[in-house]
């Protein structure tokens, strides 16, 4: 008896899988290596060279079965079977190792792999009688190959145990060492090679349909549809009510909160969506909870999609573009078109997964990719920033004229491009137009702040109240030599006078004992501003009697959460030139203004000459 012989008489299914999965079995094996040899370090290479390899291959054996699939259920396209089933793969696997996004970012292709292995055998489009069994059909072949997946991965997980416990065995009784051997070897290659090859032995066969399963199933259906229809059914109906409460509660309030709308409403019509699937078969939508969602599920899902599209363009519209963003407009635009399909009765279970793939394509490939588009937005949105802000090309740095705001903003935007190669480029070149540069080897807010002539650790903008310390900064104090005493503003509205004493250059201290012309003015904190006035029941003439109003918005928006960055203030009062060193600064965020206000000072006042009186 030959070897071949043998090994079909032995292992039947793993030459049949073999021979109908040849090349989904080598990427499988390709990947395996790259996985392993990254692991081990066989190679140098970069980690994310090493990535790119790995979920190429992963992604094209994907791609290779689906190309099976279709080549079974259409074999008259023999043309196109063959692109899919060969040229594809390839192509999608080379297409990984692209770095420039500006046409293609290939991280969602997996998805959209796996995507259309789920509708590959079903392309087909039938009406009547055949569009339902075709569905029927689409649910038992997806159902079979996830069960046999989860079979896999419990397999998998009881192989890692078993490896665990010889490991432990050989070190404890016999001092052998083999974890290397077991975790960087064995168990990579049990999961990434045995387990898949497993998995495709048991992907069913089209012919091997039986319609009759989906009327009297067994015991894996009936506890699958036990699960949709008496734990996922019950639980979604609560959380859809939950949510048209929420709505309620935020119309009646007129206030999105931030970063949790999107991505509830997102998980909520996945799952629903799933569950729908999940009471496809005709054993479980005839009863009467499973015919109730069906029925009801798409009209639950307009309201918290309504909410869905307002909280995402109110973000959008305020930060722009990114990544996340423009994934969950693509998940909300999913949603939206099913629901409207399923809800004028032309909706198709396939086009559930079949839709999604498409959108996912969609933004992958092209200028129009999530990756690119979010960049050049983000870049816009920069360049828009600095030039509205009218950078001054003759200062040193050249600073815009930014509020805290803007430099939260601009913070947030520099530091999600610096996150690729090309974004890293794109803020040199945003920034370059206006003669800012930093050193080369370095990016992100931490060193284009600081060369914009900001602190490199954030605004105070996300802050609704802080107290901010000077810490070691030093406070130049040449051009105004005269101590003139301490100045504390501990809340608005209070005033705090000075000029009572000074102390020169020599360090001799002279005492002002006079009150008329000018002797005393007063500081205080109103409204976010400094006033600077004689001291009420002074006698006051000329400019004295002409407070000046200094604002602060400007040091405001310089402060960072760490340390006052600038810690002084600059005023001129009757012909003389003040600098007030400030030691801790109060900010707080009032009600109707965009911005943080100054509440509080706490420093050293010195001026350029002594107070005289004026008289």
């Amino acid at each position: 008896m030959g070897f071949r012989a043998w090994l079909e008489k032995q292992a039947p299914d793993f030459l049949l899988t073999g021979q109908r999965f040849w090349l989904a079995i080598l990427f499988a094996g390709l990947t395996t290596i790259v996985v392993i040899g990254a692991i081990n370090g066989i190679a140098e290479m970069d980690e994310e060279v090493w990535a790119r390899v790995a979920l190429g291959l992963a992604t094209a054996a994907v791609l290779a079965v689906a190309g099976v699939y279709f080549a079974e259920s259409r074999p008259e396209a023999r043309v196109t079977g063959l692109i899919l089933r060969y040229m594809l793969p390839v192509v999608v696997a080379a297409a990984f190792q692209l770095t420039d996004i500006t046409w293609l970012v290939p991280y969602a292709l997996p998805v959209v792999a796996v995507l259309w292995l789920s509708v590959s055998p079903f392309t087909r489009i039938e009406r009547g009688a055949p569009r339902d069994e075709v569905q029927n059909r689409f649910w038992w072949v997806n159902f079979q190959a996830f069960t046999t997946a989860v079979i896999a991965a419990i397999a998998l997980l009881l192989i890692a145990l078993g490896l665990f416990a010889i490991e432990r065995s050989l070190s404890v009784l016999f001092g052998v060492e083999s974890n290397q051997l077991f975790y960087r070897w064995v168990l990579p290659f049990a999961g990434l090679f045995l387990a898949p090859v497993y998995w495709l032995s048991t992907l069913p066969h089209l012919s091997a349909y039986r319609a009759e399963e989906l009327e009297r199933p067994d015991f894996l259906p009936r506890a699958f549809g036990f699960l949709g229809q008496f734990v996922l059914v019950p639980l979604l109906l609560i959380y859809s009510l939950i949510l048209l409460a929420y709505t309620v509660q935020i119309a009646i309030a007129q206030q999105l909160p931030e970063g949790l709308i999107g991505w509830m409403v997102l998980g909520f019509v996945v799952i629903g969506a799933a569950t729908w699937l999940s009471l496809y078969p005709p054993f479980i939508r005839a009863r009467a909870l499973a015919r109730l969602f069906r029925g009801w599920w798409f009209w639950l899902t307009l309201v918290p999609l309504a909410l869905f599209f307002v909280a995402v363009w109110t973000r959008v519209d305020a930060y722009g573009l990114t990544d996340e963003r423009v994934l969950l407009v693509a998940g909300g635009v999913w949603a939206a078109v099913l629901a409207a399909v399923f809800l004028v009765g032309r909706g198709d279970i396939r086009l559930m997964p079949a839709l999604a793939g498409a959108i996912l394509l969609a933004i992958s490939i092209g200028p129009w990719n999530y990756g690119n588009l979010s960049m050049q937005q983000q870049m816009g949105k920069l360049d828009a920033l600095v030039m509205n802000a009218g950078a001054d090309r003759s200062a040193s740095p050249p600073r815009p004229d930014w509020t805290g705001a803007e430099i939260a903003q601009a913070t947030s935007i520099i530091d999600y491009l610096s996150g690729s190669a090309e974004g890293r480029t794109g803020v040199r070149h945003v920034m370059g137009k206006y003669g800012i540069t930093w050193q080369a080897d370095r990016d992100g807010s931490a060193v284009v702040l600081p060369a914009l002539g900001f602190a490199p650790y954030g605004s105070l903008m996300a802050e609704h109240n802080a107290t901010i310390w000077r810490r070691v900064t030093p406070v130049p104090v040449a051009a105004t030599p005269f101590y003139l005493g301490q100045v504390s503003i501990l809340r608005p509205g209070s005033t705090v006078s000075t000029f009572m004493r000074w102390t020169d250059q020599e360090g001799s201290e002279h005492v002002n004992t006079t009150r008329e012309g000018g002797g005393e003015i007063a500081l205080s904190i109103d409204n976010g501003q400094l006033r600077i006035e004689v001291l009420p029941g002074a006698t006051a003439s000329g400019d004295l009697a002409v407070p000046v109003v200094l604002g602060l918005a400007a040091f405001a928006a310089r402060q960072t959460k760490e340390y006052l960055v600038e810690p002084w203030i600059d005023f001129t009062f009757a012909e003389a030139n003040y600098r007030l060193a400030v030691d801790t600064a109060s900010f707080e965020r009032v009600a109707e203004r965009e911005d943080l206000q100054v509440t509080g000072l706490l420093g050293q006042l010195f001026a350029d000459r002594p107070p005289t009186p004026t008289q």
